[in-house]
């Protein structure tokens, strides 16, 4: 953790709401003392675009139904975001992209869903039923207070239909690829805005498949010892992954040292992906990305190709599931290692977050993906139950640092610290009450509508007296734990 001169520090009392005392340390020492430190936005941008990219294979629909049943988790979290739901544009992709133009590939016919945004699965009658107006959702909020949207009805109804893709979807699934068709200039108008956050939520119990080449599908009758090998998702990890001294990736056995393949013969780097939604924005850290997948240490790389768990034919290599949700012997059960993947999602440093796949219930995977957009967007709920440095008075008392910081990722960083308040928010008083400190100054006061889930239900605020920071400060929060 970066170490922060902490001046003009002082307590406050919840209880009493007294005045602040002297007092002054040198640091926050994450060694002696337990430190929550957060970032967070000064000048909040509501605007989030939404990409779900739903894997749409035959082993999807148990999980596709816990996606829907526990999407209203995920909005209630957004609805915490100061000033409530974000203004959002969501949509719904498939990681069907057919095979590169391979021809007559059972379940990839053509260029697949070509990242097309989704209204449901074919033959669906999601827009007709919500009045749906395009093919995503926009909910924007408006001065007045009411939200203008192009749907009518229930928003987690809404989406439920649309993401319920069905499993006639290409078994070779192509997620990033996917993405990637999507956010083109021209396809899907008006979904993607340049100044807004871009959350991109995987869903998928395979690897990713982004295949360059057609000819990789080619062969149907190949067996084990041809070029290609059979025809199964097997090809997608031989010519997408390598493994340290692994000469022959279809040798059955434990791997180990697995990574995204960088020189495949047939397939997409992972490299490819990674710059292109990293370039999408001025500033990288509005991009978000999110997976619910299967598991993989990437530290051991560790996985295992056995045979084929349909026919347990040894000349049918597999790699097998990483976890399983509720029957391993069910071979539809189960979600295999996500090393493409997840080598994707670890690129974007603290935006990012993957949770597996295989836990029976999605709920605690979505509301975690809700909390890491919450942060990314502006969160002023202190997360973590805060140390009392004053036991004898009434209420906790809290021993924070604040700082704006302006560039805080540049060479041309500054750092103004902001005071104290002498007073948190009293009922009926909407601001801290700077007393005789003046403003700008903070206070942490309890929130239990915009922090429901904080231990404490805290929040901080600043008064700013009606200044307007320049843009791209960030608050920088340090407070003792307990």
């Amino acid at each position: 953790m970066r170490r922060i001169t902490l001046a003009a520090l002082g307590l406050v009392s919840l209880g009493t709401l007294a005045g602040c005392p002297d007092r002054e340390v040198s640091r926050v020492d994450p060694i002696q003392d337990p430190v929550l430190d957060k970032s967070i936005p000064v000048n909040i941008n509501r605007n989030l675009d939404i990409l779900f990219v739903v894997d749409n294979s035959g082993s999807m629909l148990a999980e596709q139904q816990q996606l829907v049943a526990n999407f209203p988790e995920f909005i209630n979290v957004l609805q915490q975001i100061e000033g409530g739901l974000p203004d959002i544009h969501l949509g719904v992709l498939s990681t069907n992209v057919g095979a590169a133009g391979a021809q007559s590939v059972p379940g990839c016919p053509g260029s697949g869903d070509d990242g097309n945004l989704l209204t449901g699965p074919p033959g669906n009658t999601c827009a007709s039923t919500y009045g749906l107006q395009g093919s995503f959702i926009s909910d924007i909020a408006q001065p007045n207070g009411t939200r203008m949207q192009n749907y009518n009805g229930d928003l987690d109804g809404l989406f439920s239909c649309m993401a319920s893709l069905g499993t006639a979807g290409c078994g070779f699934e192509m997620p990033l690829e996917s993405a990637f068709r999507a956010l083109q200039p021209g396809k899907n108008p008006g979904f993607y805005r340049p100044e807004a956050y871009l959350a991109v939520i995987f869903i998928a119990d395979e690897d990713d498949c982004s295949t360059e080449m057609g000819v990789m599908f080619g062969d149907p009758n190949a067996g084990i010892s041809s070029q290609l090998g059979p025809r199964t998702s097997f090809r997608c990890h031989e010519f997408g992954v390598r493994c340290a001294g692994d000469t022959n990736p279809r040798a059955l056995g434990p791997k180990t040292g697995c990574v995204p393949d960088t020189n495949s013969l047939y397939m997409y780097e992972v490299q490819r992906y990674i710059d292109f939604f990293r370039n999408l924005k001025d500033d990288v850290k509005l991009v978000i990305v999110a997976g619910i997948i299967g598991n993989f240490d990437a530290v051991s790389g560790n996985l295992t190709v056995g045979p084929d768990r349909r026919t347990n034919d040894p000349n049918l290599p597999e790699v097998q599931p990483s976890c399983f949700t509720r029957d391993p012997t069910d071979t539809n059960d189960g979600a295999a290692p996500p090393v493409r993947l997840q080598a994707f999602l670890t690129s974007f440093p603290d935006r990012n977050t993957f949770t597996t796949i295989c836990n029976e219930n999605l709920q605690d995977a979505l509301v975690q993906i809700g909390e890491l957009l919450k942060t990314a967007i502006g969160n002023p709920c202190i997360d973590k139950p805060l140390a009392d440095r004053s036991p004898t008075l009434d209420g906790v008392q809290p021993e924070c640092s604040v700082v704006d910081v302006l560039n805080p990722d540049s060479a041309n960083r500054t750092e103004t610290v902001i005071p104290q308040c002498q007073e948190a928010i009293q009922p009926g008083v909407a601001m801290c009450n700077p007393g005789s400190v003046g403003t700008p100054c903070w206070c942490i006061h309890p929130d239990a509508d915009a922090c429901p889930m904080a231990p404490q239900h805290f929040a901080i605020e600043v008064n700013r007296g009606g200044s307007t920071p320049p843009l791209g400060t960030v608050l920088e929060v340090q407070c003792v734990t307990e």
